[in-house]
């Protein structure tokens, strides 16, 4: 009789650990099939945020001036200044490559740039650039020079600005630079630079972000314009381009009006 019970009581153990076991191997196997299923659901990844260096242009002279930008044909950036929100008038004769806008004194544009595209080209005041002193300005022509948002160039790439007095000096330009963290540089010998301008004398020697009078490479003079007589100063170190990565983009590069060259009658 002992025995029997005993039997039976062992019997009952072992099919109620049988069902425990299962019930374990069952809930192993959902937990798995649910941590798997979970595991291969593509997650949608959140949008990158495309930040662009945006420019303004201001007046801080105590008159009006008219404006030119003249874009470049880099591939990848805009080549029409239609695109361009205060831009009022196309030159005729430039393939929708220049146009003009008057700024009154005091007075600046919005901070702009294009969509997906890069921003490249040249800003002049109260005249065209050219090559060659001007017949009302017979000092020369300076412009601003930029290259901004040009990531799609590829490793290597450098958003650049720079002041070129390499034909001559018609006005006093001052460039500001708001860029957050990524800041921008002139070599190593001006390893941060914050803002630069040029004068009304020609040579600006030692001034960063500033191509001497002559000076179409910075140090020297390769291809100069031939209405330039040579030897003329150059700068000791590269520090003429303004750069810094162009995957670094970001803030506002001010682009300021702020005296001229009174021209001839």
């Amino acid at each position: 009789m002992e025995n029997k019970e005993t039997n039976e009581m062992v019997i009952k153990s072992s099919d109620w650990k049988i069902t425990a076991a299962i019930l374990i191997l069952a809930a192993l196997i959902t937990i798995g099939i649910w941590y798997t299923c979970k595991k291969v659901v593509p997650v949608t990844p959140e949008p990158e945020i495309s930040i662009n260096t945006l420019m303004q242009i201001r007046n801080d002279s105590e008159d009006s001036v008219l404006v030119y930008v003249t874009l470049g044909m880099t591939p990848g950036c805009i080549h029409n200044v239609s695109m361009i929100p205060y831009v009022t008038d196309s030159v005729s004769g430039q393939r929708g490559l220049q146009g003009t806008f008057i700024l009154a004194p005091g007075d600046n544009t919005i901070s702009w740039a294009p969509d997906s595209l890069g921003y490249n080209g040249v800003i002049s005041f109260n005249h065209a650039p050219d090559n060659c002193s001007a017949p009302s300005y017979t000092n020369g022509l300076n412009q601003f020079e930029f290259i901004i948002n040009n990531a799609f160039q590829g490793p290597g790439a450098q958003e650049t600005i720079d002041i070129s007095c390499v034909h001559g000096v018609n006005c006093v330009i001052r460039v500001n630079l708001s860029s957050e963290c990524n800041t921008w540089n002139a070599g190593p010998t001006f390893p941060s630079v914050q803002g630069f301008a040029n004068t009304m004398d020609r040579s600006q020697i030692g001034t960063p972000g500033v191509y001497p009078y002559g000076c179409d490479t910075c140090t020297g003079s390769k291809t100069p314009p031939s209405c330039i007589q040579l030897p003329q100063p150059h700068q000791k170190n590269a520090i003429c381009n303004v750069q810094r990565d162009a995957t670094l983009s970001g803030g506002t590069v001010y682009v300021i009006y702020l005296a001229k060259e009174e021209p001839l009658k």
